[in-house]
């Protein structure tokens, strides 16, 4: 009877864990603009699963700290194109071109999403994007490290 209980109480337990990462998700999908910390946030839970119980401003933080967004921006205002695209190309390992290689400057980052056509085609780097629309291009980074076994 105890185990049956206790095996209740944990399973409630990690619905409850995972309801709060998904509520992030549901937030960011839901946001006008993307932030650099919502950004950073799903960078981050991405690049190790027990970033996931992060906020967002914990995120950025840690995004500072490996180098994925500069040091000194305000990670609670929109993120650029450009800035989504470094940050993108940095945390996935995005091979780049030789300009990017030798610089990892955003500029360099955005024209090699854009290439790629990760980035929409009216695109300016100084753009902001939804969230829903910042995810998809996550998403985009994301396959290049972990192919999609199944495609439509």
């Amino acid at each position: 009877m105890k185990k049956g209980v206790l095996f209740l109480l944990f399973l409630s337990l990690g619905f409850v864990v995972y309801g709060q990462e998904a509520s992030k998700i549901t937030e960011i999908l839901g946001s006008e603009k993307l932030t650099r910390a919502q950004a950073s946030y799903v960078a981050a839970s991405w690049l190790d699963p027990a970033n996931e119980t992060l906020g967002f401003a914990e995120a950025a933080q840690l995004a500072v700290e490996q180098g994925l967004l500069k040091d000194g921006v305000d990670v609670n205002e929109p993120i650029r194109l450009d800035e989504l695209a470094g940050l993108c190309m940095k945390a996935w390992n995005v091979p780049g071109g030789l300009f990017y290689r030798m610089t990892k400057a955003n500029r360099y980052a955005y024209k090699e999403l854009a290439a790629r056509q990760f980035l929409p085609s009216n695109g300016d780097p100084s753009f902001n994007l939804s969230g829903a629309e910042g995810l998809n291009v996550m998403y985009r980074c994301m396959e290049l490290k972990n192919p999609v076994l199944f495609e439509e």
